[in-house]
């Protein structure tokens, strides 16, 4: 597998979000998923979103129902993002409250002109593993949008060097389900890019909290 090379670290990709653009230059933002509530338990997705956020998320990953999004949307003091496999779900999603939505890279290159702008969210190309990274960050870099990883469902070791590849090769996001674990990485792997793009340390550990209000 080869990697795709650094990217140039005087400079990187910015996030709109509600509260105003991020610079994710030598910032990792931390997206903690919020899993599928048991059946007929759709009131857990409000209280699971407080807790994921109670953890240090950045954002929150609510990526069901649009019914359960604008609920977990007024639940969490931090900016709520979806998965989606379509830019027809990502404007549904959109529609639902959700300020982040992250897409395929096949989705978002083969994207209509105006499709992305449609969904009423900020947009992520989202790889599912180090062997879509490159194509991910290729994609992300024409598109002018950020590039994530998911490293949802890995095990320990398998997600810390999954995210610590991704992140050298240019992702910005760790969508994970181990909120705690994935901020030590985004906040060491942060002041490594600080210090690359000569940045004070402090500006790569603040998260997007800081920028939802």
């Amino acid at each position: 597998m080869v990697l795709p090379p650094p990217p140039d670290p005087s400079t990187g990709p910015v996030l709109p979000l509600p509260a105003g653009p991020v610079d994710l230059t030598a910032r990792v933002l931390v997206a903690g998923v919020v899993p599928s509530p048991r059946f007929g338990r759709e009131g857990e997705v409000t209280a699971t979103a407080a807790a994921v956020a109670a953890q240090g998320a950045d954002l929150v990953d609510v990526s069901l129902e649009p019914r359960l999004i604008g609920p977990a949307v007024g639940a969490v003091d931090v900016p709520v993002v979806t998965r989606a496999a379509t830019v027809e779900v990502a404007v549904a999603a959109g529609t639902a409250g959700a300020a982040v939505v992250l897409l395929p890279p096949a989705v978002v290159a083969g994207a209509p002109p105006g499709a992305l702008g449609s969904t009423g969210a900020s947009v992520v190309v989202l790889v599912d593993g180090l062997g879509h990274l490159a194509e991910g960050i290729a994609v992300a870099a024409r598109a002018g949008i950020p590039v994530g990883i998911d490293s949802w469902g890995l095990g320990r070791d398998d997600a810390i060097a999954a995210e610590s590849l991704a992140v050298s090769a240019g992702c910005r996001l760790i969508r994970t389900g181990d909120v705690r674990r994935s901020r030590r990485v985004a906040e060491v792997l942060g002041a490594v890019l600080a210090a690359r793009a000569g940045l004070d340390a402090d500006e790569s550990t603040s998260s997007a909290r800081s920028s939802h209000g």
